[in-house]
């Protein structure tokens, strides 16, 4: 990649006096951590950077800014974020992904109220009154600050000095993104003396701005990010100004050489430059001699932090069982390392970490007290030891367990009543309890913590499950486990006892646990609801534990069926039997209704089951087709149960009669006495008359309505000769049609 030795040229010409993209790498070793006398925690770095890290862009449209954790690789030069998506992309397409929170590390602006809160995209670019960045030489910031959280580390405010470290990341941004670089895992260190600084790790992409197509991965760098004088460490934190100005910057060969005039001039820490000159964008951060100059140095840096408490021990779970073995979870907070030294091998002279152990100790028992090793029995033993010494002590396998810089540690423990007692005979020794006490023979009173361990039975868990129903014919089973609080298994036999509906005891009888379970016999009986009752006397672990679970035994199925044994007509009744089929004899009531097509109810009748059958009266009915629906409400043993059956009910056949009352002449007429008659019913409806001559030529057609089933028709007047008549019935709603036939010979007189 060429050297930069010009601004953004092709960009924008007002760039060439203010600043210039160039590339040079540089590495510096990170400076040693200050120790101190207190660990601190929650410890927030805010910083703003720069006003220039807070402006707007020579390049149109373009401006400075922060995003919290790492942009995405644009993979090629001469990309910028995206307005219309609030950065989530590049111009390329490719995903950018800023955000104004990442892990421990948020990017906040000044708010119009005061304070600082998140900031949004746009916020980058505006102060807080709402002032646009742009033009670059406006003199408007945006007020932003890199805020890192979650930080530890030791601090001694009396001997002025501290060494806090975070874990965040976050991306510098110039230009829209056409140069930026990362920023991650930031550390403060200040000496007595009040000088100090804050290292980060820098990452990013060189570019070479007069050829935005070059763009290379380069490596990680830890640097100086600010230099610091005159630091005054106070209880809960403390604010500087980097230095910068009169700060001397030696550029590289080619590279924007420092103007060292004016009142603003200046650099940030060499090694953070010389990163910066690999991306492109060294110039911005020392003085070149440009109208951007008094823009660069440093704004003010702010850290404040919170103590770490005194040790303190946290157990997972400190009422168990008496029988059994349990492992819990042990997590101590403020064991700080440097406050306990060993005096014994292996880690004489050096931190000696903490034991962490259950056992039975008497009740004095405390080291710093004098109390002798006999005064505390050890059942189970974890040491808490600086990462870097657990391999000397053993390892995990020999009980070792990580106790961080910062005081904390996670332990686990097993817990054995039986085995804890069996070892402690000693009766003085009368404390079951989780303890803490300094390791290798090391002096820390504080890190001599004592939490209580009880055993007691409890309730226990009990569940039944009927896994085949009884019948009332065949016996059923179920399943029944009990537990103790642990999940342990119970032990010895349950109470078995069976309630009908009424609370009627059934079956009372016991039932053998195996691995806690049994299997429990629920008998056959009449059909209705039932409890099983399981009850659990108890163990060494368990008070009590009781169950239930609920039942039914079915009635027997049944199927009623109607045979219609005698159909009935409108003229009279019929009769049908309902006949209910089970396995069991059916008693009770059966009923019968007599539906239309329609649905409409024309009867209902009922009656009493003999022998599982019943016979019933059918009404008389009109001719149609009629639903038959039997219904059987059930008893005592055999479900209800319900059918239909069609019945067709035909119309009545009928009988025509003819009848001379007076025969007709050829000079007079005559009357026809027309009966249809059927049994039980009266016809109704018309009787029509076909005269025909002696050659079978109709002569005329005559017709009358019945009345009462007689009808008289008037015959009218006739030549001479022979004559046939033909009576024809059509029927009505109940009766068929039906004809008859009549003679008569007409004289002339």
């Amino acid at each position: 990649m060429k050297t930069v030795r010009r601004g953004i040229a092709g960009i924008a010409a007002a760039a060439l006096t203010a600043a210039g993209l160039s590339v040079l790498g540089v590495a510096t070793a990170p400076s040693a951590h200050a120790a101190g006398s207190e660990l601190v925690e929650n410890a927030t770095l805010r910083w703003g950077v720069s006003n220039e890290s807070n402006n707007a862009g020579f390049a149109p449209g373009t401006w400075n800014l922060f995003s919290a954790g790492k942009l995405g690789d644009p993979t090629a030069g001469g990309a910028t974020l995206k307005t219309a998506d609030e950065g989530a992309t590049w111009s390329n397409g490719k995903a950018a992904g800023w955000t104004n929170h990442a892990g421990n590390v948020t990017v906040e602006d000044l708010q119009a109220g005061g304070g600082y809160a998140p900031t949004t995209f746009d916020g980058t670019r505006q102060n807080s009154a709402g002032a646009s960045t742009s033009p670059a030489g406006s003199n408007v910031f945006a007020e932003t600050q890199l805020v890192f959280r979650n930080g530890t580390g030791r601090v001694d405010a009396a001997a002025n000095t501290a060494n806090v470290q975070w874990d965040g990341d976050a991306t510098v941004i110039y230009y829209s993104g056409m140069t930026f670089f990362y920023v991650s895992d930031p550390e403060l260190t200040v000496n007595a003396d009040g000088s100090g600084e804050v290292t980060a790790t820098l990452d990013g992409y060189g570019t070479d701005m007069d050829d935005q197509s070059q763009w290379i991965d380069l490596p990680a760098q830890e640097v100086t990010l600010a230099t610091l004088t005159g630091v005054d460490v106070e209880d809960l934190g403390l604010t500087t100004t980097p230095a910068y100005r009169g700060v001397e910057y030696d550029a590289p060969a080619g590279g924007t050489a420092q103007v060292r005039t004016g009142a603003d001039w200046g650099s940030f820490p060499q090694s953070f430059v010389d990163f910066v000159q690999t991306t492109g964008g060294g110039p911005y951060w020392y003085s070149t001699g440009g109208s951007a100059d008094g823009k660069k140095p440093t704004l003010p840096l702010e850290i404040s932090w919170t103590k770490v408490g005194p040790p303190a021990v946290q157990v997972s779970k400190t009422a168990l069982l008496p029988s059994g073995a349990y492992q819990v979870t042990v997590t101590g907070t403020g064991f700080d390392p440097a406050l306990s030294t060993a005096t014994r091998p292996p880690l004489a002279g050096k931190p000696g970490g903490t034991y962490v152990v259950f056992g039975k100790f008497a009740p004095t028992w405390r080291p710093s007290q004098g109390a002798p090793s006999s005064a505390r029995k050890v059942g189970n033993q974890k040491w808490a030891v600086l990462a870097a010494d657990m391999a000397t002590i053993g390892g995990p396998a020999a009980g070792a367990v990580e106790l961080t810089p910062q005081g904390t540690f996670t332990a686990t423990l097993t817990i054995d009543k039986a085995a804890m007692d069996a070892a402690a005979t000693d009766p003085s020794l009368v404390n079951y309890g989780v303890y803490t006490y300094p390791g290798g023979g090391g002096n820390a009173p504080t890190h001599e913590t004592y939490t209580p361990i009880t055993f007691a039975a409890a309730p226990g868990t009990a569940t039944a499950t009927v896994t085949t129903a009884p019948t009332r014919t065949t016996d059923g089973t179920a399943e029944v486990t009990v537990a103790d609080a642990e999940g342990g298994a119970g032990t010895g036999s349950i109470d078995v006892k069976v309630e009908d509906g009424s609370g009627a005891e059934i079956v009372s009888a016991p039932a053998a646990l195996t691995d806690g379970k049994a299997t429990v016999t629920l008998p056959k009986g009449t059909p209705g609801d039932y409890t099983l009752k399981v009850l659990y006397t108890g163990n060494a672990n368990i008070t009590d534990a009781t169950a239930s679970a609920t039942y039914a035994i079915g009635k027997a199925t049944g199927s009623v069926s109607t045979t219609v044994t005698k159909k009935p007509t409108p003229a009279a009744t019929g009769t049908a039997t309902l006949e209910v089929t089970s396995d069991e004899t059916a008693t009770g009531d059966v009923q019968l209704q007599v539906k239309r097509a329609n649905g409409s109810v024309v009867a209902t009748t009922s009656a009493q089951l003999q022998n599982g059958a019943a016979a019933v009266t059918l009404p008389r009915l009109a001719p149609g087709r009629y639903s038959l629906v039997a219904s059987y409400a059930g008893d005592g043993v055999v479900a209800g149960a319900t059918s239909t059956t069609t019945l067709d009910v035909a119309k009545v056949a009928a009988r025509v009669t003819a009848a001379w009352a007076k025969k007709p002449t050829a000079r007079k007429a005559g009357k026809l006495k027309v009966t249809v008659s059927a049994t039980g019913v009266t016809a109704t409806g018309k009787v029509t008359v076909v005269i025909k001559n002696a050659k079978g030529k109709k002569v005329k057609t005559v017709a009358g309505t019945l009345s009462k089933g007689v009808v008289t028709i008037k015959v009218p007047k006739l030549k001479a000769g022979k004559y046939k008549l033909s009576v024809a019935y059509a029927g009505d709603s109940q009766l068929n049609g039906a004809s008859s036939s009549a003679k008569v010979t007409a004289k002339r007189r």
